[in-house]
């Protein structure tokens, strides 16, 4: 085959595949204001607007952030702890309130189930006030 013949069939190569590539795409999210209400009611648990207590066990450390990774179980909606662990996994960062409760992270083992009280700062980030005795 010619020099000319290879870069004919590689460049239509090029282009199936990223046709094909195109036509796999996944569809494009919901548009604002029109997820399931299943999304909805998930983004109004993690905004965290008023201090919510919370169990969740510990994934990993951020140690670019000084931050803890958790695996979201439970959270008290005032009057009783509702169980999430039926919902798809919910895994979110919290920062801690100082540097001591950080060292006190540090020292868990990845897996410990912790409860936490957390609210959202002024940086949107979501902060643990303080830790809570197992309920």
């Amino acid at each position: 085959m010619s020099s000319g013949k290879t870069v004919l069939v590689c460049a239509c190569s090029i282009l199936l595949v990223g046709s094909v590539a195109l036509a796999q795409e996944e569809p494009p999210p919901f548009p604002p204001g029109q997820q399931p209400a299943e999304f909805e009611s998930v983004i109004q648990q993690m905004k965290f607007e008023k201090p919510t207590r919370i169990v969740g066990r510990l994934k990993s450390l951020d140690g670019y952030e000084d931050a803890i990774w958790i695996d979201w179980t439970h959270v008290h909606d005032g009057s009783q702890w509702r169980d999430l662990r039926n919902q798809s996994e919910m895994m979110f960062k919290v920062l801690p309130r100082d540097e001591d409760m950080m060292k006190l992270f540090r020292a868990l083992k990845l897996g410990t189930s912790i409860h936490l009280t957390v609210q959202m700062d002024a940086d949107g980030n979501r902060r643990v006030l303080s830790l809570d005795e197992g309920a």
